[in-house]
């Protein structure tokens, strides 16, 4: 008789920052119903990975479900998976973080458990070869990876019915392949074609193995997979079905597989991840194009032959395609290497309450590690604003914490001169007790990240609108819909959460940072700011400044950065020289920043222009009714940070959060013109496309006329203030 071996596991994971009410949802959608009913077909051996953030909120609100997967543990139905305890992509952490967060989560669950844990999923299933050897020191004996890692070998597909072995510098790793087939078919088909597919595989010597471990949340959680899986019985009749096959089709562990069968042999995995990863990392148009190729070597039929020739992009890609993600990853290593200083400051003596501050301060490192906002395909991820909120959050506490554990800077400010970024150019960091600021002198002298560290925000984190590959089907859209055109195909077919949101497609010519300077023409309107139409004058925002800083000399002195750089003025003339400083002056303490401009014009001719001083701040929530702009003196029609609008002679204006109990406060000197508008993003999301505030851009601006050689100064002065909750 033909038999085999099947492996089954389930990959459970929602993302630090997530609402309650996600997490709430999907527990009675998905993780409850699937749990309760594979505990009544105890011959059906399983794999579960539950990952840290929803292994807390299980603890606190579900504990119940703890216990029952407890008892299917100990009756030895279900094996226990480890990894990165907040589920970060392990191959861009520091390694001593990736074997932390491995070492934290299986320590967790073998003290809960009581059981051994030797297996581990990879995070997005994100492979890169140098793994293998973190891994294996921190105890993992095998992981899973799809199926598509392995063809691309030049494995053929059975040649993927077992496991093999990796090697680094000496320490091996197992890794199994996730069937692609097994994927599609489960549980999305009838329950006899996966029966009968396992059939067609199953050999003589009943020596292979078949694996499927999936995301947890297709089985309920996905859109029009409940009333399938659970109220038509597909799962039911799926777990009888494995139950009465038996007598061929064995259902086990990892572990038990791996200590009755050898491995295959050896293997090299090359980088990569599943294949719609290797689309959504590419730049729009390659991603496009890549897209295209793949559907027409589908519609020929000839996929099989060329699949593993067609692998896209890689995950650090996003890196460069987001100048957002790297923000954050290189915030998170800078982070990471206070930790270890403050690790490795009270190696050799601590007390008790060091300690705990230590291991407050790691947790929110691992936490802000979390990889979903890091990246974006057809799940939100960098495109939720609260979820890169919730990744700064914890990335700042981190960091307010190890501050706490060092020496405080002298005078109560100080200021590193680094490439933060790393990308060849450097960064000025300031810091004190009380905020963080990072100024890029070789991008316009650029504020390109504030965090306040009270109440724990990135004030800066607001996302650029990028033209992305899926706004084409969006067009196609409205263009079949609104012309009648012929309509659009299976590969094109969209849904959209509300309707016109093709007209909100704009798309910034440079990221949305502050502290930047614009000329633009007289008469510029808030609406052609918004649309991104309106004529650029000069390139003062592109523009590499000279600085030179100046550190306080006793306490209460503020620290002084003067910018300066020359640039160009094109109104269609002859193009003009000019020369813009900036003196910035920050305070100890709060933030208070003092912006003193002074612009002179070098050329031969007069020359009028609206000068602007533009800020990208985010607040999280357009509408809320506890978030609002302010112009002293004056009653806004509407006060929404999703609203725009023009007030002429300002004199002090901004925003307020009755949530953070934060305000931010601007002073003009002389008075300004105060343009608002939101920032939002079309992006695309399991639901559809959708509209998401990404933050507000808030513009002083002062109509300048300048003759040859005369100079044009005004200031600008930023604070962060505490104000009353709503």
């Amino acid at each position: 008789m033909k038999k085999i071996t099947l492996i089954l596991g389930v990959h459970n994971h929602q993302p630090v920052g997530n609402f309650g009410q996600v997490f709430e949802a999907l527990f009675r959608q998905s993780y409850e119903p699937f749990l309760k009913i594979l505990s009544r077909y105890p011959k059906v051996k399983f794999t579960v990975h539950t990952t840290g953030p929803l292994l807390e909120w299980l603890e606190q609100n579900q504990p119940g479900y703890l216990k029952l997967l407890g008892e299917m543990v100990k009756r030895g139905q279900v094996e226990l998976f480890t990894g990165g305890l907040y589920e970060p992509i392990l191959s861009i952490l520091p390694d001593r973080d990736k074997q932390g967060q491995i070492r934290r989560l299986t320590e967790l669950l073998e003290k809960k458990f009581k059981a051994p844990v030797q297996g581990m999923w990879v995070a997005e299933r994100v492979w890169e070869p140098h793994l293998t050897l973190p891994l294996a020191e921190a105890g993992v004996k095998y992981i899973v990876m799809d199926d598509a890692h392995f063809k691309a070998t030049g494995l053929r597909e059975d040649e993927t019915f077992g496991y093999y072995l990796m090697e680094e510098q000496g320490r091996t790793l197992g890794v199994f392949p996730i069937s692609e087939k097994m994927r599609y078919l489960v549980p999305f088909q009838d329950v006899n074609e996966t029966i009968n597919y396992l059939r067609s595989v199953a050999t003589e010597e009943g020596d292979r193995c078949v694996v499927l471990m999936d995301d947890g949340e297709k089985f309920g959680g996905w859109p029009d997979t409940y009333q399938w899986v659970y109220e038509q019985g597909w799962l039911e009749r799926f777990l009888q079905a494995l139950t009465d096959n038996a007598q061929w089709l064995t259902c086990a562990t990892f572990a038990e597989f791996a200590a009755t069968h050898p491995p295959k042999g050896p293997l090299a995995l090359p980088t990569g991840s599943y294949t719609e990863m290797g689309e959504w990392s590419l730049p729009a148009e390659a991603a496009a194009e890549y897209e295209r190729i793949r559907h027409e070597v589908g519609d020929r039929g000839e996929m099989p032959r060329f699949e593993r020739y067609l692998k896209g992009g890689i995950w650090r890609n996003f890196q460069v395609k987001y100048a957002e993600s790297n923000q954050m990853h290189k915030k998170m290593l800078w982070v990471s290497d206070k930790v270890e200083k403050a690790r490795k400051h009270l190696a050799k003596k601590s007390t008790p309450q060091q300690k705990a501050l230590l291991a407050k301060a790691e947790q929110a490192l691992y936490r802000g590690q979390c990889n979903c906002p890091y990246w974006h395909g057809v799940f939100g991820g960098l495109y939720l604003n609260h979820l890169r909120f919730a990744n700064y959050r914890q990335l700042i506490e981190a960091e307010r914490e190890a501050d706490a554990l060092l020496p405080a800077p002298a005078h109560g400010i100080q200021a590193h001169v680094t490439d933060f970024n790393k990308d060849g150019r450097d960064e000025i960091l300031v810091e004190t007790p009380a905020f963080h600021a990072l100024l890029e002198p070789a991008r316009g002298g650029s504020l390109r990240e504030l965090d306040y560290l009270k109440n724990p925000i990135n004030l800066s984190d607001t996302l650029t609108r990028r033209r992305e590959a899926y706004h084409a089907k969006l067009l196609a859209m409205a263009h079949s819909n609104g012309e009648g055109g012929q309509p659009a195909s299976i590969h094109d077919r969209v849904r959209t959460k509300e309707p016109g949101l093709e007209h909100r497609l704009f798309y910034d010519r440079d990221p949305r940072t502050s502290l930047i300077e614009r000329l633009v023409p007289l008469g510029t309107n808030v609406e052609q700011l918004w649309k991104v139409q309106y004529d650029e004058w000069s390139d003062f925002h592109r523009q590499p400044f000279d600085f030179k800083l100046t550190p306080p000399k006793k306490k209460g002195d503020p620290l002084k950065v003067l910018l300066s750089a020359d640039g160009l003025f094109k109104d269609g003339g002859e193009p003009l020289p000019l020369r813009l400083t900036k003196k910035l002056s920050f305070t100890p303490g709060h933030f208070h920043l003092t912006a003193d401009y002074r612009l002179e014009n070098l050329g031969h001719r007069a020359v009028k222009f609206l000068f602007l001083s533009e800020w990208n701040l985010t607040l999280l929530a357009g509408d809320a009714p506890d978030r609002a702009y302010f112009v002293k003196g004056r009653d806004l029609s509407n006060r929404a940070l999703n609203s725009m609008g023009l007030e002429e002679g300002v004199e002090e204006a901004g925003m307020t959060d009755g949530w953070l109990k934060l305000k931010v406060d601007f002073k003009s000197e002389p008075p300004a013109k105060f343009f608002r508008y939101p920032v939002e993003t079309i992006s695309q999301s399991e639901g559809g496309f959708e509209r998401v505030y990404q933050g507000s851009c808030l513009l002083f601006g002062q109509e300048v006329s300048l003759a040859p050689r005369q100079v044009f100064e005004t200031t600008l002065t930023t604070q962060l203030r505490e104000a009353a909750g709503s």
